[in-house]
């Protein structure tokens, strides 16, 4: 029966978004289906439409994104166009590739064994192995049969290979080149973020009201460019934050590896869920409302249930320590950690969407839309209500 009202409160929350797309407005934080992963999923989705819909939002949030694209694109191009001209004279290059000639007529040479700076040659025809390394670059190495030096018949070539070979075969290619693309692209939306995110913060204060929450700051701040070193440190700081206590729950699911078999596939699959937690812990961080219960904030669920079933024993005292450690580690990020708990599926389904929209292009419609949903989400589940709109100053 739960499965069945979930499955429901799911297709209201749909129904929902559907309309938000089309042009209806967000309903009240009161109203909204709460606790629904397709809520969280799609409420990006549907404040970015909202922005574009909105008379006073959409030239600002057009022209920042438009300016901004612009300068990822001359990147890209750069970086495609180089890409390109090196592809082109590797083609040119064509093969290289060494010859072992085998003669009937005489006797088979002794082994050659070259081991120098920058060559390495080791052929042997006894154990029928040959290699050959120029500046630790492998050579192909051919193996020819004739009756004599300059007489070997050619070889037929192979035939070519199908269309899904070749399909993978590029594919096998350019994946490297395709990730460094990627990097570029979204290091480049970085650097283009960390001078012009005071275009953000104007936008994301203003679609609050879009989303019929309060802002988080009082007052709007200017758009224009600046250089925030501070900013930049603390961004950096919480980073490194994320990755402290991710690692810091490891130990704890290290135990899985010790079963037979499947000990590996356990592990990897705890580890990936216990990612995914944390993901949505610092979704739910994006807005300020997530951090306002920090002296109410209690540990995350793990590390809790660990503290609590623990008994005096001397024999679990080593995992009481580490119980202990373990929430000291995580204490800075308790409040957003119990933000995320009051509703796990909403905050999750925003985690995917924000993995969807941090791919290049898409990260600049999103960067100050995502604290607008991670802020809606915090007043949906906020038992005071202190973060809608009816209880702004």
């Amino acid at each position: 029966m739960d499965d069945i009202l979930r499955i429901e409160r799911e297709k209201v929350a749909l129904a929902a978004h559907r309309a938000a797309l089309r042009g209806s407005a967000l309903p009240p934080p009161g109203d909204a289906p709460k606790g629904m992963f397709l809520h969280g999923f799609l409420l990006p989705f549907s404040l970015i439409a909202a922005t574009l819909r909105d008379r006073e939002l959409r030239g600002p949030y057009v022209r920042v994104v438009l300016m901004r694209g612009a300068l990822v694109v001359l990147v890209g191009i750069l970086a495609i166009t180089g890409g390109n001209v090196r592809a082109r004279e590797r083609k040119g290059a064509g093969e290289v590739g060494i010859v072992v000639h085998h003669s009937p007529n005489h006797a088979k040479p002794s082994a050659l064994h070259v081991d120098l700076p920058g060559l390495k040659v080791d052929i042997d025809d006894k154990e029928e192995k040959a290699a050959v390394a120029v500046l630790g670059q492998n050579i192909p190495v051919h193996d020819v049969q004739g009756a004599g030096a300059g007489t070997a018949e050619p070889r037929e070539p192979p035939a070519p290979p199908g269309f899904a070979l070749r399909v993978w075969s590029h594919v096998a290619r350019s994946w490297a080149w395709l990730l460094a693309l990627v990097a570029v692209l979204s290091a480049t939306e970085g650097v283009i973020v960390f001078f012009s995110r005071r275009w953000d913060d104007w936008l994301s204060f203003h679609a609050s009201r879009l989303a019929s929450i309060r802002p988080e700051d009082d007052a709007p701040k200017t758009p224009k460019l600046a250089l925030d070193l501070g900013w930049l440190y603390r961004k950096l700081k919480r980073r490194m934050r994320g990755y402290v206590v991710f690692a810091a729950g490891l130990p704890a699911l290290l135990p899985l590896r010790l079963i037979p078999s499947v000990g590996g596939w356990l592990f990897t699959i705890a580890a990936t869920l216990w990612g995914w937690y944390w993901l949505g812990v610092f979704s739910a961080a994006k807005s300020a409302h997530a951090w306002d219960d920090e002296e109410k904030a209690l540990s995350p669920v793990p590390i809790r249930t660990l503290n609590e079933r623990l008994s005096s024993s001397a024999v679990f005292a080593p995992l009481r320590w580490y119980g202990r450690a373990w929430a000291r580690i995580t204490r800075s990020v308790n409040p957003a950690a119990t933000t995320f708990e009051r509703s796990p599926a909403a905050f999750l389904g925003l985690a995917l969407a924000r993995v969807i929209l941090s791919l290049p292009g898409f990260y600049l419609l999103a960067r100050p839309i995502v604290p607008v949903a991670a802020g809606r989400l915090c007043a949906e589940v906020d038992p005071t209500g202190r973060f809608t709109a009816a209880r702004a100053p």
